[in-house]
């Protein structure tokens, strides 16, 4: 009986590895080196610019500047990210949206899975059909008190 609960402990221990290091190998707690869908919103001038991600799999990220450290704000529902990603996929199809980028663009709407990334860059209020009020609807979704 001794022996089949140290083996139970042991499998049980050896599973426990196996899923901290799976989930850090997909990168769900460092959202630069995750290869799942991503949604990523910069927005601003300068070299703080605010960038705000949301992954697949619900985990919203803050961070002030492109080198910055990333915060981790909470996780958003199923529905809400599925919803997101649906219609920046679907309805407003970022992979294939060609769009000219302006020289000074102060906001970018972005789609990244693994190295796969589609952007959609905008100056002002001049932004493609569609995308001022997916970028004002993501916002919404982060904390007040980070916004810009």
């Amino acid at each position: 009986m001794v022996r089949v609960v140290r083996l139970f402990l042991l499998f049980a221990s050896f599973v426990v590895s196996t899923i901290t290091t799976a989930q850090e190998a997909t990168g769900s707690l460092f959202p630069n080196r995750y290869t799942g869908r991503q949604i990523i919103v910069i927005s601003g001038e300068g070299e703080k610019r605010p960038e705000y991600r949301l992954l697949d799999n619900g985990l919203m990220f803050y961070r002030k500047g492109a080198e910055g450290p990333f915060q981790q704000l909470g996780q958003q529902t199923k529905d809400l990210t599925l919803g997101l990603f649906q219609e920046l996929e679907q309805e407003h199809k970022i992979r294939t949206t060609q769009t000219e980028s302006p020289e000074n663009a102060d906001t970018t709407v972005m789609w990244k899975k693994a190295k796969a990334e589609h952007a959609v860059r905008w100056e002002g209020r001049k932004a493609p059909n569609g995308y001022l009020s997916f970028y004002e609807r993501f916002l919404k979704i982060f904390p007040k008190t980070i916004r810009d």
